[in-house]
């Protein structure tokens, strides 16, 4: 059984990279916000592998590069760049409608 949460542990070490990873190099936002809620989908699956640890009694250093991990992750300025655009999301008020309807740009002779 410890050797099944060793496997959980590497293969959410793994998500955990892929998720800095796409969220620090992809070159559109809805690809950030993606990888940003996929981070928060891994970080789940952390609490319930910490949660199975707990039940069986197992060592409590498997979960510590996890956790130190996505401390690393929560701190980055691309982490924090998503977390921003996930909650205020709401940001159309800071594009004027002159700038949205190309009609309007038009200049008549």
């Amino acid at each position: 059984m410890l050797r099944q949460l060793q496997n959980r542990a590497d293969e959410l070490a793994e998500s955990l990279l892929i998720s800095e990873l796409e969220m620090r190099r992809s070159r559109t936002l809805e690809k950030r916000l993606e990888a940003y809620r996929d981070f928060g989908r891994v970080v789940d699956r952390i609490d319930c592998l910490r949660r199975d640890a707990e039940e069986l009694h197992s060592a409590p250093d498997l979960l510590t590069q996890l956790d130190r991990k996505a401390a690393h992750i929560r701190r980055s300025a691309s982490f924090r760049v998503a977390e921003w655009f996930q909650l205020y999301s709401d940001v159309s008020w800071y594009v004027g409608p002159a700038m949205i309807d190309p009609v309007r740009q038009i200049t008549h002779c």
